[in-house]
């Protein structure tokens, strides 16, 4: 990097910074609640009077609702906010801190650190940790130091790849120590923290364990491979120490460890997120569920059952409709030369008279909800074609993890585009596959689950790029939003909570980078595994995130 291009990195994140203060100063001015509060139904609201230039997550963020809240609230309120616009804000009753004093329940520091009950979440709100405490953790990641020497080191820096192994990981640690160090300059956490090298090498870990100051660690973070964690999480287990893994999707590690957090959420997960989104998105759609094969049985039997509990035994179609469609229909036959009846229309296995619709077109048309599974290798896409709706849309789940299937699939599902309108999700990670975006994805409304996403838009991401460019003179890699995140939420936490911040993690939120922390227990017994997934398609050529509600 020139030293033109450091001074215009270093003048440009100056600008943004001066730039997000003067927002959030202005916005902390002129946007306050409203103390009208009133009843409407029995239930209490703020009044709020619409501000110009103000939007609904600016309002939301005000009050600490969501924007589907407000919404569901105001049935009314569609388009453009109006200045003046008079809006119902659920109203919550405020939260009293209480010093930590106060509670019974508070152990000192020198008994148990993880509390396996839910006893203390209720009261996590009014939780405050002492903040003169010294927090041990440990970060156990791949360095490979053992090969790095001095033909490494004299390599030019623009040849340092990360897919060498003293680099593979460095991202991560260079975006937990922007945490590390916001967090200690910024908001006084005292903090000791021991960095260990731990990468595939079950001797390593064998070797950290051993170093006696790690017995009263407050929390650990990784190592990242198997191994090398089931054996720091045994002994994590032993000296009740909380340990986060970074990287795995394999949930079986939570069970009877309490102490574990996991930080990928796992498929199981995503039907959660599954049933919300059809409910919301799709429930009125002719419904298709296609596996690659009957290897993903189970799978397959698992999202059929999530798809019933959220759409309806059958639904009503307006005459006006079906009769439009029709018309439409009927005349690029004609275009084509294809005979067609003029008195009666099939339709998903249902003959309609056409004379009728016509006769009735205030009335509606009810139409069954059946569900349609099918094996792609074994019936290609012909179930679709034979039973594909022409009168509402064709909703397509569709489940695989092969990347040649996945372009296989979308280029046969596009050639079906012109006939019927199709909707498509692809599960469980499609937006993992390389090269997999084209035409095909837009015309299909082609909808990911992803555990990351970034939006390069937003200000807290363009200030961590910018932070990092400076520190490390490198842009910031998949690997250094996932460190910032990891260290930025449990830090917090650890100032927060202090050792018992397990038991409140499960209520405990505030804004990341990439993703959001949305921490479950299957059981009392079980660690927590993060819940969240980000569900996003591609619209104009750009990611958009679909907003669904946790519940």
């Amino acid at each position: 990097m020139t030293n033109r291009e450091k001074l215009l990195t270093v003048v440009s994140c100056c600008l943004l910074m001066v730039l997000f203060c003067f927002i959030s100063a202005e916005a902390q001015q002129r946007y306050v609640k409203s103390s009208n509060i009133t009843e409407y139904k029995g239930k209490k609201f703020y009044l709020h009077t619409v501000e110009r230039k103000q939007t609904l997550k600016t309002i939301a963020d005000i009050y600490n609702v969501t924007e589907n809240q407000i919404l569901h609230e105001n049935a009314d309120l569609k388009g453009k906010l109006r200045n003046g616009q008079i809006i119902r804000i659920p109203y919550q009753e405020p939260k009293v801190e209480q010093p930590v004093n106060n509670f019974d329940f508070v152990q000192p520091l020198s008994e148990s650190k993880v509390d396996t009950s839910y006893f203390y979440e209720d009261n996590c709100d009014s939780y405050v940790w002492a903040q003169d405490n010294v927090y041990r953790v440990a970060l156990m990641i791949p360095l490979y130091l053992e090969d790095i020497d001095y033909a490494f080191l004299d390599k030019d820096p623009s040849n340092k790849l990360l897919s060498e192994k003293p680099f593979s990981f460095i991202h991560f640690y260079e975006g937990f120590m922007i945490a590390v160090d916001s967090l200690v300059n910024n908001r006084g956490l005292k903090l000791d923290l021991k960095i260990y090298d731990v990468d595939k090498s079950i001797a390593k870990a064998d070797s950290v364990i051993t170093d006696p100051w790690l017995t009263k660690a407050d929390l650990i973070v990784g190592p990242f491979y198997l191994k090398p964690f089931e054996r720091v999480m045994d002994f994590a287990a032993q000296h009740q120490i909380m340990i986060v893994n970074p990287v795995t999707n394999r949930s079986n590690l939570l069970v009877d460890h309490p102490n574990v957090i996991k930080i990928k959420p796992s498929y199981k997960a995503q039907m959660i997120w599954l049933g919300d989104l059809i409910r919301e998105r799709y429930s009125d759609n002719k419904i298709f569920i296609f596996s690659i094969g009957d290897e993903d049985s189970t799978e397959i039997s698992l999202i059929n059952e999530v798809v019933e509990r959220n759409i309806a035994s059958s639904v009503k179609i307006s005459n006006q409709h079906i009769f439009d469609v029709i018309k439409k229909h009927h005349r690029k036959l004609r275009l084509n030369n294809v005979n067609y009846s003029n008195t009666h229309y099939n339709t998903e296995n249902k003959t309609l008279d056409i004379q009728y619709l016509e006769r009735y077109l205030g009335d509606s048309t009810s139409f069954v909800n059946s569900i349609i599974t099918s094996a792609y290798t074994k019936d290609s896409l012909n179930l679709m074609k034979r039973h594909s709706s022409m009168v509402r849309d064709n909703l397509l789940i569709v489940y695989g993890d092969d990347n040649i299937y996945a372009t296989e699939i979308l280029n046969k599902v596009n050639k079906q585009v012109g006939t019927y309108k199709i909707n498509l999700i692809a599960l469980p990670e499609w937006s993992k596959f390389d090269r997999l975006f084209n035409e095909n994805l837009l015309k299909t409304n082609a909808v990911y689950f992803d555990d990351e996403y970034i939006d390069y838009q937003r200000i807290d991401v363009m200030g961590f790029i910018c932070k990092f460019r400076n520190k490390y003179g490198s842009e910031p890699m998949e690997y250094a939003y996932q460190g910032f995140d990891i260290g930025w939420y449990f830090l917090n936490a650890l100032m927060r909570y202090g050792n018992d911040m397990i038991s409140c993690l499960p209520s405990y939120q505030i804004p990341l980078l990439h993703t959001k922390f949305y921490f479950r227990r299957e059981s009392i017994q079980d660690g927590m595994e993060n819940q969240f997934w980000n569900i996003y398609q591609f619209k104009d050529y750009e990611k958009q995130i679909i907003p669904i509600e946790w519940k």
